[in-house]
């Protein structure tokens, strides 16, 4: 149970910094509702539950290295799928209660696109890895691996769930004007990351 409750801990923190993932949840939640929201969290939590399985078996040095070699093709990948998620949102507009949203963006599009945006996720990566350095030194390390999926899945379930209520309170109005607002923050994310790369990339390391 302590080792449950240990990567509990880690999983709900590595999930719970609002960037591109929380944006996306966000949205996807306001655009639609709770439901799509939370497929979009339960990709981001299956791909920690990867990198955690990926430590206990000794591989996230590797996994480090080959990271830090293609920097730069992850972060293009993942501002590029930033701007992408951002204009379709944009396009496809506000939800409106009389419309059937989840149609509009079904749940498996939304799991597994947010699993491709956490896998080119470079903060997500490195903030994983220095959270889960003590993994191959844990007996109980299943444990560990079962507890960050479930709290990084709580922590999902829980900004979902506030957005959903506040969305259900919120006129037509107010409701498309906080779903272009999410949806410009997260144009806004990847842009900055496409920026960063791009000065990198010219600048060297």
């Amino acid at each position: 149970m302590a080792a449950l409750a240990s990567g509990a801990g880690m999983g709900f923190t590595v999930a719970a910094p609002i960037g591109p993932m929380g944006m996306l949840c966000v949205q996807r939640t306001l655009a639609c509702n709770a439901a799509a929201g939370l497929a979009t969290g339960l990709g981001a939590a299956t791909v920690h539950l990867a990198y955690s399985a990926i430590a206990i078996l000794g591989l996230g040095s590797l996994a480090q290295t080959w990271m830090q070699a293609n920097a730069f093709t992850l972060g293009a990948l993942s501002g590029v799928a930033m701007l992408w998620f951002a204009i379709r949102s944009r396009r496809s507009g506000a939800g409106t209660r009389g419309t059937s949203d989840i149609d509009r963006v079904p749940l498996k599009r939304a799991y597994l696109s947010a699993i491709a945006l956490g896998v080119t996720n470079p903060v997500t990566i490195v903030l994983f890895f220095a959270a889960s350095n003590a993994f191959p030194n844990q007996p109980a390390a299943p444990s560990l691996v079962v507890g960050v999926f479930l709290g990084s899945t709580a922590w999902w379930i829980i900004l979902s769930t506030v957005v959903a209520t506040a969305r259900s309170r919120f006129d037509a109005n107010i409701l498309a004007l906080s779903s272009r607002l999410a949806s410009l923050v997260l144009l806004l994310l990847g842009v900055f990351t496409l920026l960063r790369i791009a000065g990198k990339a010219l600048l060297g390391p």
